[in-house]
């Protein structure tokens, strides 16, 4: 008998089957609530009452008293209770002090006893209607004559509830962006499924069908996002002090402090120093500030650097003087004195960036080191990427401690972009420029022993490249470090200028021989030493006008947590800091998001935010760079071999000095991520050719189905990561609306 082949359907059938599923999913699982509700009877008569903790005021809402005694009480009729509605109250002009997320607890008291029940503890927000609907987690199911819905919020919190229904009918709701949330799901399974035609179309950057789907896939959501920053923010930054009696000051502006400072004539930030700070021992001290404030010592502003009398800003000044600056110098023409331009779209418009040029990288990088590879290729160099690089740290909290890694990410991307298309080739194929000069195309790895007279170097490309790689240390100084992948770059291109020159030499034997292209070279060196050596010269006299020293970035003249000139990092949590930054385990849940942030105890004290997994938790396919070593030949055929190995040295030695100086946050491995993502990518890239040119095997479809399910783990990982409630201000904080309003899509459900 034949071994009969299991039937290979076409993309259109699985996208219609995937969206008939779908649409049942809609229907009959996320509106399971809703079904489940309309076999539960409501009460025909139900009295409520409000606990003594309570008291309702005249616009609708209640202010809790007594946390004590914060609840409602209502009576069910001896009826099973399923869902509980709170009705929010319907005037709206309380929203700016009323709680947007409300920590609940449903209490139950079963028939005939006197005991209740308590439940696990829930949230809503009320302006997020689905999110008003409360499930019963006390875990009993039989009749119920009370009810009690508590109110875990603060003394003095407001509520925007008028009453409770009790097994309240769950209205049916197609959710529309739910809908295209899976849809767009299934659609990248099917289109990226082993044996999909994406897998054979070759990568060609001058194809415009290429380019549209690129621009809508990357460009328009980017878009999107910025506009909404936009729109929600505005471009004027408000006012983000916040001070308490015998307390620090915590102002958020740095940036703009900075930026009106230098408009101003000086370095320092216009902000009071208190005297007795002034006059203290040692104003690093915490111990010394803390008796200070207890004595009402003001202003003492925390996390602010403090030296010679004046206040001065740590961050790097490359963000003010290419954003905030202009900004307020721009708008003081009609504004006196100018506006501040608003934190979160400042970062928000660098990671927009950074997105776009780090996608744009990933297909430079593809097309030069795998010139033969599939559009399916740079799809899972980018999810890569993107998971890798730890992007979504600054991405899930936008603020000014973010700044540096927006500014860092993006001005990284764009130099990378640059000095990856810097090298280029004579393409024949295409038309001649106006004035005569021939068209180029990047150089790629099939072109090393191609026609070396066609070789052709951008210094333009390369001056503004090294002009935004040399930024990094303006931003985030660890950054700077990323500079090693240059290397490479630089050796390919003396390469090939060498191979033109001796080409050109043998065309023209009459021409003046200039040994290795010297000219040429000496020529680029140039391009490049211009933009460093000008960015360089105005950090070090940014440094000397500050701190009398251009290699002194102020860092010890924090006033943070500890006194940064006495302080001593504890060496026994640095093995325990490097685990948890490479291999914490991620902890599942089944409270949405279903992640969150596992416990990391350390043995010493050291600077500590809660994050949410290791690189390789969250990025299953870095597990490939410990292939590298032994795919020498290969690697060296596509000019890896000395960049991994360049990674592997600076990401241990950016990972050494980050877990030892830094302490452990989840925006600290964008320090050492980036090396890691681009070794497993040169690894990910010989997997993905090996599996295209054995396509139908069993061993090929298999790493491909591997690839693809990883690739789809890591990008899921990085949506739930947006919503962890445990981690230094989330989402909740902040949007807690968007919050509530994507889990609403499960909280009946679980």
């Amino acid at each position: 008998m034949k071994n009969r082949k299991l039937p290979v359907f076409g993309w259109k059938t699985l996208l219609l089957a995937s969206a008939i599923v779908v649409l049942l999913l809609e229907v009959f699982v996320f509106n399971l609530p809703h079904w489940n509700s309309l076999t539960k009877p409501q009460p025909e008569e139900t009295q409520q009452t409000l606990g003594d903790g309570l008291d309702r005021l005249d616009d609708g809402t209640v202010r809790i008293e007594d946390s004590s005694e914060a609840y409602f009480e209502v009576t069910a009729d001896d009826q099973p209770v399923e869902y509980v509605r709170m009705v929010p109250s319907s005037l709206v002009r309380y929203q700016h002090t009323v709680s947007n997320d409300t920590a609940t607890r449903i209490d139950v008291l079963p028939t005939g006893s006197t005991e209740w029940i308590t439940g696990r503890v829930d949230s809503f927000c009320y302006q997020i209607d689905q999110s008003t609907y409360l499930k019963n987690r006390t875990g009993y199911s039989g009749p119920v004559s009370k009810i009690r819905v508590w109110f875990q919020e603060a003394r003095g919190s407001r509520i925007p509830v008028s009453s409770v229904i009790v097994n309240a009918r769950v209205p049916f709701h197609i959710d529309f962006v739910r809908v295209i949330l899976l849809l767009a799901f299934a659609a990248i399974a099917i289109a990226f499924r082993p044996r999909s035609k994406l897998h054979r179309i070759v990568l060609d950057t001058a194809s415009t069908k290429q380019r549209l789907a690129f621009w809508l896939a990357i460009g328009v959501p980017c878009t999107a996002a910025m506009t909404w920053a936009f729109i929600g923010n505005g471009l004027a930054q408000t006012p983000s002090v916040f001070h308490h009696s015998n307390a620090y000051v915590y102002d958020f502006n740095q940036f703009q402090q900075t930026a009106d400072a230098i408009l101003h004539g000086h370095a320092w930030l216009d902000l009071t120093v208190s005297p007795q700070l002034a006059d203290s021992s040692n104003p690093y001290d915490a111990g010394v500030r803390e008796a200070l404030l207890s004595q009402g010592a003001y202003p003492v502003y925390w996390d602010h650097v403090l030296y010679n009398g004046h206040y001065y800003s740590y961050f790097g000044v490359i963000p003010v003087i290419l954003l905030f600056l202009p900004f307020q110098a721009i708008t003081s023409i009609w504004t006196d004195g100018g506006l501040s331009l608003s934190t979160i779209t400042a970062g928000s418009f660098m990671l927009c960036l950074a997105v776009v040029f780090g996608a744009l990288c990933a297909v430079r990088f593809v097309q030069r080191h795998f010139p033969d590879a599939s559009v399916s290729a740079v799809f899972f160099a980018f999810v890569l990427l993107f998971s890798g690089s730890t992007i979504m740290a600054p991405i899930c909290r936008v603020d000014f401690y973010t700044i540096p890694f927006c500014a860092g990410l993006c001005m990284a991307s764009i130099g990378l972009y640059l000095w990856q298309s810097a090298l280029r080739v004579v393409d024949p194929s295409r038309p001649a420029k106006r004035n005569g000069a021939p068209r180029t195309r990047v150089w790629t790895v099939a072109d090393k022993e191609g026609d070396a007279t066609l070789v052709r170097v951008s210094k333009a490309r390369l001056f503004w490249g090294s002009f935004f790689m040399i930024c990094l240390l303006g931003c985030r100084p660890p950054l700077v470090a990323l500079c090693v992948l240059l290397i490479p770059m630089v050796i390919t291109i003396c390469k090939q200028t060498n191979r033109r020159a001796a080409a050109m030499t043998a065309d023209s034997p009459a021409t003046h021989r200039t040994p290795a292209g010297l000219r040429d070279i000496l020529g680029y060196v140039l391009a490049c030493a211009i933009p460093v050596a000008v960015v360089l010269a105005g950090l070090g006299f940014w440094n000397y006008v500050r701190f009398g020293s251009p290699l002194d970035f102020g860092n010890d003249y924090q006033l943070t947590v500890v006194d940064l000139n006495n302080y001593h990092e504890p060496l026994d949590v640095f093995v325990e800091i490097v685990f948890y930054y490479l291999f914490l385990p991620l902890k599942f849940t089944n409270e949405f998001p279903f992640i969150t942030s596992p416990q990391t105890a350390l043995s010493s004290w050291q600077c500590y935010e809660p994050i949410i997994g290791g690189m390789f938790a969250m990025t299953p396919l870095l597990v490939l760079l410990v292939a590298f070593p032994f795919l020498k030949r290969r690697l060296k055929e596509h000019d890896g071999w000395l960049t991994c190995w360049l990674c592997l040295g600076t990401g241990l030695l950016m990972l050494a000095f980050i877990s030892y100086k830094g302490g452990l946050l989840w925006r600290y491995k964008i320090d050492f991520a980036l090396y890691m993502v681009v070794i497993a990518l040169f690894v990910l890239l010989l997997l993905l050719g090996w599996a295209r040119r054995n396509e139908g095997r069993g061993a090929a479809t298999a790493v491909m189905w591997v690839v693809l399910i990883a690739t789809l783990v890591a990008g899921l990982l990085c949506f739930q990561s947006v919503f962890v409630r445990n981690v230094s201000y989330p989402i909740v904080s902040d949007q807690p609306g968007i919050f509530h309003y994507v889990r609403s899509w499960f909280q009946l459900l679980i």
